[in-house]
């Protein structure tokens, strides 16, 4: 856990083949979920959003999962389970405003805004996948909205936006049916959001505008009740949702930037401005303690990125990089732990499935020396966000086992950090493993790292690394290369030594051989003084 709330981490895609225009809008209901199509004309996807979804963990507590082979995925596999198509003129969908679900009743009906014709929306029954009506409820596009009550209320694009309150049970039952309508003050257009306050009472929205603006209108007499504001760089609010008596908002600003505003009474309270290239924040949602962002970013190969966000000290505290072919995240819906992201611009769509619960980690990358020395190997191993996640918390420790490389079998078992021994770890006999503890683990940009004592020298290991967080070790990664320690410093000392007595010894010669030439060079063999000249 990070701050008293869940972490991020990649579970699966799927791929929607023929979804030009891409997935706008969506909504969630145990293991389904509802994807819009904004193609032309519309559609709507109903997907099964895991096999194993409804046995997971429950949206706040539960006890840990465990992955009971390497890639295993925690929610299952996802399927494609239904297409409903509009009618060949309704393209441009824009939102899906569901009813609350009642599953006593065979249906679950949703309020679709569509861009041609403008204005219009269409009312599906989610569960038999079945258009029911529609009604033509202004000349402008229906961008937002909400169900509260007996009542559904939608605000347009038109400049200034106008809400709309609409009797539910009074809709699609012929053309004498007419809105209760409020216009917003000038400013105050292109609302993109739309959701209801901690009270149950009040509706708020943000302004895709620059500055931006948030506005809370009383339920059910649309009176405005509060607005603010915002400061000139918080503008171009795209989306929006309410965390205890908190409305998070993102804008598609480059970068984007997430902020906390206090509903009651309306008070910014902060903003996070993203890292350079999570550019135009267009989706939110909000989970235990966290924010999980979706960017209409297009990195190399089509990629995107997802960032969590502690709404506590409102600071980044986890991301992943999206596969391929799954950018343009402007669609987002959370369902039992989990949060699904639709990507958008694709021929092929794709839906990504993100765990917000604590699961033991993916098997790590295998481990690369980066020094070495006569008693000890440094390592360090990466963790691509691609292939490799935490398991929804933060690694609090590792193990790495080693054996020389002529060995069969492991021999050594280092601990780091808060990570527990194997306990099924032979202590005597044939195979025992001998156990060290180390110093604190290095987490290192990218991945981690460490430094491995007690070796031989001249030696060369092999390692394999097992990563630890709170839910339990991953499996052992797969070992790497041979390396090889360094020259004995006692073997290099006495080499030395010896060096040393041979060069003094060769010195000491030297100097006998001179000083015997210069005795025989001044006096002759018969004792007389040598005289060069006569």
């Amino acid at each position: 856990l990070v701050g008293g709330c869940f972490s991020i981490s990649y579970d699966g895609h799927i791929s929607i083949p023929n979804t030009k225009g891409g997935l706008f809008g969506a909504v969630a209901y145990g293991d389904e979920g509802w994807f819009g199509v904004d193609g032309s004309p519309s559609e709507i996807v109903r997907l099964r959003l895991g096999s194993r979804l409804s046995s997971a963990l429950s949206e706040r507590r539960g006890p840990a999962y465990a992955y009971s082979q390497p890639g295993e995925r925690l929610g299952g596999d996802m399927q494609v389970t239904g297409r409903m198509s509009f009618l060949p003129n309704e393209e441009r969908l824009w939102c899906i405003v569901p009813e609350p679900r009642d599953v006593a009743k065979p249906h679950w009906y949703a309020y679709i805004g569509v861009g041609a014709p403008s204005g219009r929306l269409v009312k599906v029954d989610l569960v038999g996948m079945k258009r029911v009506g529609y009604v033509d409820l202004t000349k402008k596009d229906v961008r937002a909205g909400v169900v509260l009550g007996g009542s559904a209320y939608f605000v347009t694009s038109s400049r200034p936006a106008t809400v709309m309150r609409c009797p539910v049970d009074a809709m699609f039952h012929g053309d004498t049916f007419r809105p209760v309508e409020v216009t917003l003050a000038l400013g105050e257009h292109k609302v993109q959001t739309m959701f209801v306050d901690h009270t149950g009472t009040h509706i708020v929205m943000g302004t895709y505008t620059q500055p931006s603006r948030i506005v809370r209108l009383k339920t059910p007499s649309m009176e405005r009740s509060a607005s603010l504001t915002l400061s000139p760089d918080d503008e171009m609010i795209y989306a929006g949702a309410r965390w205890e008596g908190h409305g998070v908002f993102v804008t598609s600003t480059l970068p984007g930037r997430l902020l906390k505003v206090q509903i009651e009474p309306m008070k910014h309270q902060a903003t996070l401005v993203f890292s350079r290239g999570e550019d135009r924040a267009v989706s939110v949602l909000v989970h235990g303690g966290s924010a999980y962002v979706g960017f209409a970013n297009d990195w190399a190969e089509k990629t995107s990125s997802i960032v969590q966000v502690d709404l506590f000290s409102m600071r980044e505290v986890g991301a992943l990089v999206t596969p391929s072919g799954s950018s343009w995240l402007y669609t987002g819906v959370a369902s039992g732990g989990f949060a699904f992201f639709g990507s958008r611009y694709h021929v092929t769509s794709s839906v990504v499935r993100v765990a917000m619960v604590t699961a033991r980690p993916d098997v790590p990358k295998p481990p690369e020396g980066n020094a070495t020395g006569q008693d000890a190997v440094r390592l360090s191993w990466k963790r691509p966000f691609e292939t490799y996640h935490t398991g929804g918390a933060p690694i609090i420790g590792f193990r790495v086992l080693l054996r020389p490389s002529w060995h069969w079998d492991w021999t050594q078992e280092h601990v780091y950090g808060n990570a527990a021994p194997d306990p099924a770890a032979p202590s005597s006999g044939i195979g025992r493993i001998v156990r060290y503890h180390e110093d604190p683990m290095e987490e290192l940009d990218g991945g981690y790292g460490c430094v491995v004592t007690g070796l031989e020298a001249m030696e060369k290991y092999k390692f394999a690394v097992i990563v630890t967080n709170v839910a339990g070790p991953s499996h052992r990664s797969r070992s790497g290369e041979a390396i090889g320690t360094s020259f004995s410093a006692t073997i290099e000392l006495f080499l030395l030594g010896v060096a040393i007595a041979i060069d003094i010894a060769l010195i000491f010669c030297y100097l006998v051989s001179s000083s015997a030439v210069n005795v025989s060079s001044s006096v002759d063999t018969e004792g007389y003084a040598y005289d060069p000249i006569g």
